[in-house]
């Protein structure tokens, strides 16, 4: 399992968003099938079981929707405003880029040797 969860880290970050939202999707029906196929046994053990893990794939869900949420809006501000910057002083921003870019190649020029 490792080595899938590994191979995710790579590519697109909107890519391995899906998947990460993917995997929880499964994770959900999983769960609530498991609650299904235990509506059958009358024990009252599991019945209370069955209602509290219910409650908790509720509260999963709705915690991993108000998170992506979030996340969602603080990307958005954050493209916004770094949009604004680079349209307000766009040579400044081409000047960073290449300090970065140089300063990186620099970092992987010496770990190579």
């Amino acid at each position: 399992m490792s080595a899938s969860v590994e191979g995710n880290h790579q590519g697109d970050p909107q890519t391995g968003a899906a998947d990460g939202a993917e995997r929880f999707k499964d994770l959900f029906d999983g769960v609530e099938d498991l609650i299904k196929r235990v509506a059958e046994i009358d024990s009252p053990e599991i019945q209370k079981i069955r209602a509290k893990a219910r409650v908790a794939l509720m509260m999963a869900r709705s915690a991993v929707e108000d998170g992506a949420t979030h996340v969602g809006r603080r990307a958005r501000a954050a493209a916004d405003s770094t949009d604004g910057y680079v349209h307000q002083y766009p040579w400044y921003a081409l000047g960073l880029g290449t300090a970065l870019g140089f300063g990186l190649g620099v970092l992987v020029g010496r770990g190579v040797d």
